[in-house]
């Protein structure tokens, strides 16, 4: 065995070995559905549970900043399918949910439309308010926008009114998959042991702030305690939602605790991959450009006793999703209103080529390139051997992905400072996996659909991970050193 080799095995267990102490644990067995959906006599009930296996339904929920979307799961088949939503008009895209909400009179209602980003008194991006939210940035611009339209008196009512918006909005949502899912097997719920479960995502570096995960649990706890009551969206008061929310979560609360889970948003993406032929264990560079933001992770993909495992390097959330483009163009013409905003995006879909769109591209392009440098960086700080960045391979997504400002900005640091000379690492495009209902044309929906299909997973089926935090960097004495030169054969003297 070579030095290097003996050198890479001696470490391995340093830079993999920290697992998570705690597996998620498997979903209850003998849990009913929620009691508003049982309404057959316990006889009736007795006589169907012999009938029939239990039904087990895994809601994976991609909350995302401009649309969400959904992929489910029958655990027992093994097959899962795409959610439309019923009220759906989108005809290109019909599994977009979209994450606007509209504010008028202290009521709130959803926005339908999926062609509307910017409603007039919106609330738009709510999942960039939440993460202020949760790290108390209350200077932040778009805290700022919210204040003035929820008219909030102070910053405690301000968190939680935001908090109560984002409920609604998931509670809408998956009281019309839960609807969904009832309809494609009628009589789910007669069966003491029919289970529905949800799984949603958080951004690895937000995942790592305590504060960010805990509020995303309360959320999704809340909404799924409350998904029957508010399906459909009906247009309520703002305090209604947050007197609901106390209200169910108190009368089970162990039980919405069990059903759902928060997982990291990379993890999720990439779960069609580790899963499928053409994964290999290794090193990858994930970069997903959403709505918001640009999320990247730097993972080491790695089987350990036939378990998918995925330690993460480094990971950042940088402010620079699609969305901005169009506020940045805006605010290059000078007016940033929901008018303004509406119609630069318009321009930005259609591919205009409008002066202020280059421009907010091209700063774009110019942060997301420093942004991944540092992504590298801090991946490279953590590794025993440097050389090992050389052999990083990349994975895009996210609904915001092209390649002008987003690819070509991912990959020009490979020609930086931080290589010794310039590489160019493979682009792992991600399979349609043949267990997701998805036929002809609808194929091309997986781009998008990547962190719903992850997510469909039952959580002790998802691969296990290690966040940056608990990935220490190497002592300089445990760096490998690459031999500089063969020693000269010694002089005659010398000998």
């Amino acid at each position: 065995m070579s030095p290097l080799l003996r050198f890479l095995y001696s470490l391995k267990e340093k830079l993999l070995g920290k697992k998570q102490q705690q597996k998620p644990p498997k979903a209850p067995k003998n849990n009913t559905v929620e009691e508003s959906s049982i309404t057959l006599l316990k006889d009736e009930r007795s006589s169907k549970a012999q009938a029939r296996a239990p039904y087990f339904v895994q809601i994976g929920f991609d909350f995302g900043t401009s649309y969400s979307k959904c992929v489910c799961r029958d655990m027992m088949m093994n097959k899962a399918w795409v959610h439309i939503p019923a009220r759906s008009e989108d005809e290109a895209n019909p599994f977009l949910i979209p994450s606007a909400l509209s504010m008028e009179d202290g009521r709130i209602s959803s926005v339908n439309n999926s062609q509307i980003h910017y409603p007039e008194n919106g609330l738009y991006h709510l999942k960039n308010a939440l993460v202020k939210v949760a790290l108390a940035k209350w200077d932040d611009p778009v805290l700022k926008y919210y204040g003035s339209v929820l008219k909030a008196s102070d910053m405690d009512q301000l968190s939680e009114q935001i908090e109560s918006c984002a409920v609604y909005l998931l509670a809408g949502a998956l009281g019309d998959v839960r609807a969904a899912v009832r309809r494609r097997y009628p009589g789910f719920g007669e069966v003491p042991q029919d289970y529905m479960a949800v799984n949603m995502a958080v951004p690895v570096e937000d995942a790592e702030q305590p504060s960010v995960k805990e509020l995303y649990k309360r959320i999704i706890r809340a909404g799924w305690a409350i998904a029957d009551q508010l399906a459909g969206y009906p247009k309520i008061d703002i305090t209604e939602s947050t007197l609901l929310k106390k209200e169910y979560l108190r009368s089970n609360e162990q039980y919405f605790d069990d059903a759902c889970y928060i997982y990291p948003e990379v993890s999720a993406n990439v779960q069609g991959f580790v899963r499928s032929r053409v994964s290999s264990p290794g090193m990858y560079l994930f970069s997903d450009a959403g709505g918001g933001s640009v999320d990247q992770s730097i993972f080491i993909f790695s089987r350990q006793n036939s378990e998918d495992y995925l330690t993460y390097l480094a990971a950042q959330v940088l402010p620079l999703g699609s969305s901005h483009i169009e506020r940045l163009a805006a605010e290059e013409a000078g007016n940033v209103d929901w008018k303004s905003l509406d119609l630069w995006r318009s321009r930005k879909e259609q591919g205009k080529k409008r002066v202020e769109l280059l421009t907010a591209k091209e700063w774009i392009s110019k942060k997301l390139e420093r942004g991944t440098e540092k992504t590298l960086a801090l991946a490279k700080a953590k590794l025993f051997v440097k050389e090992q960045l050389d052999g990083i391979k990349v994975i895009f997504g996210g609904g915001g992905h092209c390649e002008y400002p987003y690819k070509n900005s991912v990959m020009k640091p490979f020609s930086g400072q931080l290589f010794r000379k310039t590489i160019s690492p493979d682009v792992i495009g991600l399979p349609v996996p043949s267990d997701l209902e998805l036929k002809g044309r609808a194929t091309r929906w997986m781009r998008r659909l990547t962190v719903a299909y992850g997510l469909s997973f039952e959580k002790g089926e998802l691969a296990r991970f290690t966040f940056p935090i608990d990935v220490s960097d190497p002592r300089p004495e445990e760096i490998w050193q690459p031999r500089t030169g063969m020693h000269q054969a010694p002089s005659k003297d010398e000998c």
